[in-house]
């Protein structure tokens, strides 16, 4: 496993501020437990901004603190993200198990792109044991708490291997594998490290943890340079996939998951991820430092640095995935998903810049028409 911890940047103690200082409280500990909190995966933002602004909101909502202060800092834990597909465990308090993929909440052997429930289905005792040692564990580190039932416990993976991605190291393996990257328990994410050694490899379920933790802080009052040491870790990532590196396969890697220290880390709005440059979806947060020009220029510029080939071949494949025939028929839907995931995830920067939406929309629609059509006649 590579050893990726760098040390961190100094900074002088009494500007430093903390969530131990602030004693920020835990929503998940006060806040009362839905019936039936969603099992599905949290999307996590590539956004440093959207990062920032959330912790912004939770401080001011719960200290009152002035969200103008810059003194904040944020510890980091990284692991390697995979390019694969998205697979999650769902064990409920019946200990039924049910597997979903992000954009399906139930998959079946029958209705499976990627054939992960043919091979998950049969482990479900294994998977029954991974609950069991999630749940000790839990408790052991925990005294006092108590685990509430009426919460699912959620193994959240990626399912690799060949044949589920292209021109990354860990599609050369010899088998498809599925690999722990987030446990919920009591609907909270725990915290990767004290969980790092649960698995079982001998039927095909790793850890993430295999491919080792990369530790920085980002910094409030130095967020340039914090997301420049953010960025050299993935860099050096996807040169050189540890994950796959560690069963002696060279070759590319996609980049690092960030997830905020415990407590603040239970929260997935605290996560960050970052993608080297062979896998980024948008280059929009570069378009802040150029001068603005008509809406209409504005628009179209905007468009064309969200609407990247990599954010369109998702969307391609969110059609294969859902059943969707791609097809003339087809390019409804898709033009709907990549559309929707650009609002989205690019929601901070359309009010910043603030950017005419329908223009961009505009704009948007006949990016991906353009190359939908292309698409068809290349395949």
């Amino acid at each position: 496993m590579g050893d990726s911890t760098r040390k961190s940047p100094p900074h002088m103690a009494e500007e430093k501020l903390d969530m131990e200082q602030l004693q920020i409280k835990d929503s998940t500990e006060e806040s009362p437990i839905l019936e039936k909190p969603s099992t599905l995966f949290p999307k996590i933002t590539g956004k440093t901004g959207d990062l920032v602004s959330d912790y912004n909101y939770k401080l001011r909502q719960e200290t009152g603190i002035d969200t103008s202060m810059t003194t904040a800092v944020i510890k980091l834990i990284g692991t390697v993200k995979l390019h694969g597909a998205h697979a999650d465990i769902v064990i409920h308090t019946d200990n039924t198990m049910q597997l979903q993929s992000r954009n399906m909440a139930s998959l079946s052997r029958e209705k499976d792109l990627y054939r992960i429930a043919s091979t998950m289905l049969p482990l479900k005792t294994e998977a029954l044991d991974m609950k069991q040692r999630y749940r000790e564990r839990f408790l052991t580190l925990n005294p006092g708490a108590e685990i509430n039932e009426k919460c699912p416990t959620i193994i959240a993976g990626e399912w690799i291997g060949p044949g589920i991605q292209k021109g990354v190291a860990i599609s050369q393996l010899p088998r498809k594998s599925f690999v722990i990257l987030s446990v919920s328990i009591n609907n909270a994410w725990l915290p990767d490290e004290p969980y790092a050694d649960i698995h079982n490899e001998a039927v095909g379920i790793y850890n993430i943890s295999r491919g080792g933790f990369y530790h920085e802080e980002l910094v409030f009052s130095d967020i340039e340079g914090s997301r420049e040491k953010l960025d050299a870790h993935t860099l050096a990532v996807e040169t050189e996939c540890p994950f796959a590196k560690s069963f002696g396969i060279s070759g590319v890697g996609e980049g690092i998951v960030w997830k905020a220290e415990h407590p603040l880390g239970r929260d997935a709005r605290f996560w960050l991820k970052t993608k080297g440059l062979q896998h980024t979806v948008t280059t929009t947060e570069k378009l802040k430092n150029k001068p603005s020009g008509t809406e209409l220029e504005n628009a179209k510029n905007f468009a064309e640095a969200a609407v990247t080939v990599n954010r369109l071949e998702q969307g391609w494949a969110y059609l294969e995935e859902m059943g969707i025939k791609r097809d003339m028929k087809g390019i409804g839907a898709f033009m709907k998903w990549v559309i929707h995931d650009v609002e989205v995830e690019e929601k901070r920067e359309i009010e910043e810049m603030a950017i005419n939406q329908a223009l961009l929309k505009k704009n948007m629609t006949a990016m991906c028409k353009a190359w939908y059509m292309k698409k068809l006649d290349l395949t």
